[in-house]
């Protein structure tokens, strides 16, 4: 499975707060402050892991990781802050055309489809 990353102090600070991002044609547009962040901590290879059916993880693949037997799984940050999400699991968590919350947690960004901030009283 992939690495968890910490910051390092020469690395920027995870940006606080969730973030919408607009899913379209299979592609996340990703909210700029969580772009910025991956693309200073070169996160630009992101494992994407279903972890329910209403969250993604994307964990980044470090430089010392093969990703071989993964490209189902695995997609690229564009420098325009788009990126793809795997056909497979878009299946799993029913991700479609829509907008989604997005959070860096951990050392990892998560995708959390808006279904779960309405049942938490989050919804817009």
């Amino acid at each position: 499975m992939g690495a968890v990353f910490e910051t390092s102090p020469e690395q920027v600070v995870a940006p606080e707060g969730t973030f919408m991002g607009r899913v379209q044609s299979g592609t996340l547009q990703m909210p700029a402050p969580v772009h910025r962040y991956c693309m200073a901590n070169t996160w630009t290879l992101l494992r994407t892991v279903p972890l329910n059916d209403h969250c993604i993880e994307l964990q980044p693949v470090g430089p010392e990781e093969d990703a071989d037997g993964d490209e189902d799984f695995v997609a690229s940050l564009s420098a325009d802050g788009k990126l793809w999400i795997p056909g497979a699991v878009r299946q799993v968590v029913g991700l479609k055309e829509q907008s989604v919350f997005v959070r860096v947690e951990g050392g990892v960004v998560r995708l959390y489809l808006r279904k779960v901030f309405e049942t938490l009283g989050f919804g817009p």
